[in-house]
């Protein structure tokens, strides 16, 4: 326009005879951004995120607020002011929205080093912007400084735009292959397109209106009202992701009244509507907000419900979980007292049973051998049942002690090997002993004690569940390893491939033991197995399957 040729705009930028969509692009743009914006960062002022929503919110209202000035005003001085001041605020929009995804994807701060490639990015359009590579001139007859524009200065933080829209597409797609939950994809991918459509509407379409007016091909800019939609776009994006994904931690009903409020804004822009174009087009703004209002209220209301029954359902687990822990205890402590109390009277009880068989309170009828005899195997299955529920108590509650030493486990084991034989024959099995690839004595740094308690358990399990044939032990190593092992193979009913993964659970027995052995308590193995790896070994297991017979190997590690 001819600046003398038209009157001072009133309260600075409100002046007639200016182009339909100034005032219906910009002011709705610019109070969006910093409704949201601030609504953002009051709710959660102590998140970093937050606080760069809203720089990026006052920036684009800085950058809005001057271009109307640029465009109402007619005072040379103001005008020649403002116009600088173009290239600084697009540089900064560009350079805290990159900021903004980093601390938006990572949940925290940047590091030192990415602080400085932006100080550095930033630092030439600073420099240069009161100089003649910014500004070289204005034009008083139509108040504008196009032809005056340096052209490597607009070029430099129009790239700038480029460059985050390039950067923000790397590190939202990077971040997207990263993570696997469909929700936090969800958001990338909304946060994404939404800043993305504003940072190419903006700086692609302000870019073109300032080059060709430049250039003379066009009289103005007014094509620039266009690439400020896509602030409105963003932040239309920014209460999708409030609302559905509680992105920046802003409750509930601060979303709907978030929707509320941008619903109420864009209906205050009838104050604007001076010819039927505009009004029109505020209808089709006012209905479209209204309807995505809508829908994300009832999507807040949905969620609401669910958050509910999610609380409840939480606060009545959390109370079971907590009752449950309860009767573990007390049930361990039982299981504990208990056992104590039961093995004195049952050592009592084999003692006796084992002097009455010697003789020791004089001879017994040949008719009560047989009686005594299965009351000393009774006490005794008791005992080890008694043993196994206090190691499974001591276990539970971390109190099971280990006493380290150093031991030849090749010696040891052969000696149990040697003191269980008895057993075997008296079932009519062959119990062999046999050391294969054993480099040295098989010295192991371990608890004795727990060690052979460990490898008898084996053992007494091979000789029950094995009717006929022979249960042989073998001891080896493989120093590449520093690993010594004890194998227990049996000829008995063998393990079901299904089984093999559940023998060493709590309770949990072979569906073919009661076959064989009736009186087991499923607890052997998982107390056996709990030990192992308290040293450092552990326990495993191979069967071709019932009536194949079975492997248990103990590993342990070669002492140093």
């Amino acid at each position: 326009m001819i600046c003398y040729l038209y009157e001072a705009p009133s309260y600075l930028f409100f002046a007639a005879d200016l182009p339909e969509l100034l005032y219906y692009s910009h002011i709705p743009a610019a109070s969006i951004a910093l409704l949201v914006g601030l609504f953002v960062y009051l709710n959660k002022p102590n998140q970093l995120k937050n606080r760069l929503l809203l720089y990026i919110s006052l920036c684009f209202v800085a950058w809005t607020t001057i271009n109307l000035v640029a465009w109402t005003n007619i005072n040379a001085d103001i005008l020649l002011f403002v116009w600088t001041f173009f290239g600084i605020l697009q540089a900064c929009i560009s350079i805290l929205c990159i900021y903004f995804i980093y601390v938006f994807l990572n949940e925290q701060d940047v590091t030192p080093k990415i602080k400085a490639v932006f100080s550095l990015l930033l630092f030439p359009v600073i420099l240069f912007a009161p100089t003649n590579l910014n500004i070289s001139g204005f034009d008083l007859d139509w108040c504008d400084a196009f032809g005056f524009e340096g052209v490597g200065y607009l070029v430099y933080y129009s790239f700038l735009g480029a460059l985050a829209m390039v950067w923000i597409f790397w590190l939202l797609a990077k971040k997207y292959k990263e993570v696997s939950e469909s929700a936090t994809r969800k958001q990338i991918l909304l946060m994404g397109v939404g800043i993305e459509l504003f940072l190419f509407s903006f700086f692609t379409i302000t870019f073109l209106a300032s080059y060709l007016a430049n250039l003379g091909v066009v009289n103005d800019s007014d094509l620039e009202f266009y690439g400020l939609f896509g602030m409105v776009f963003f932040m239309v994006f920014i209460g999708i992701l409030i609302v559905r994904f509680k992105t920046f931690n802003i409750g509930m009903l601060s979303s709907q009244a978030l929707v509320i409020a941008l619903v109420i804004l864009v209906a205050a822009q009838f104050a604007y509507a001076s010819t039927p174009t505009t009004f029109i087009l505020k209808i089709v703004t006012l209905i479209l907000t209204g309807l995505a209002g809508l829908l994300l209220v009832h999507s807040v209301k949905k969620e609401v419900k669910q958050k509910q029954e999610l609380e409840l359902l939480s606060i009545k687990l959390s109370k079971a979980n907590g009752r449950l822990k309860e009767l573990d205890k007390l049930k361990s402590e039982f299981v504990s007292i208990a056992s104590h109390q039961l093995r004195s009277p049952i050592t009592a009880i084999r003692g006796y049973t084992s002097l009455l068989l010697d003789g020791d309170f004089g001879k017994m009828p040949a008719e009560a051998k047989e009686p005594l005899e299965r009351i000393e195997q009774s006490s005794k299955r008791m005992a080890m049942s008694i043993e196994d529920y206090l190691n499974v108590s001591r276990i539970e509650s971390g109190n099971m002690k280990y006493n380290y030493s150093d031991f030849s486990l090749r010696n040891e084991v052969e000696k149990l090997a040697d003191d269980m034989r008895p057993e075997a024959i008296k079932k009519g099995l062959t119990l062999l002993f046999r050391t294969t690839d054993l480099q040295g004595q098989g010295m192991v740094h371990a608890d004795i004690g727990k060690v052979m308690q460990i490898v008898q358990n084996l053992v007494n399990n091979a000789i029950k569940y094995t009717p006929e044939g022979s249960v042989s032990v073998y001891v080896r190593d493989d120093v590449s390893k520093k690993m010594v092992f004890v194998d227990v193979v049996d000829t008995g009913v063998g393990i079901d491939a299904d089984e093999l993964e559940t023998v060493f659970e709590k309770f949990e027995r072979a569906r073919n033991a009661n076959a064989v052995n009736a009186h087991g308590t499923g607890l052997g193995l998982f107390v056996a197995t709990k030990m192992a790896k308290a040293m450092d070994g552990d326990i495993t297991v191979h069967s071709d399957g019932e009536g194949k017979g079975s492997r248990f190997t103990v590993s342990l590690p070669l002492a140093a």
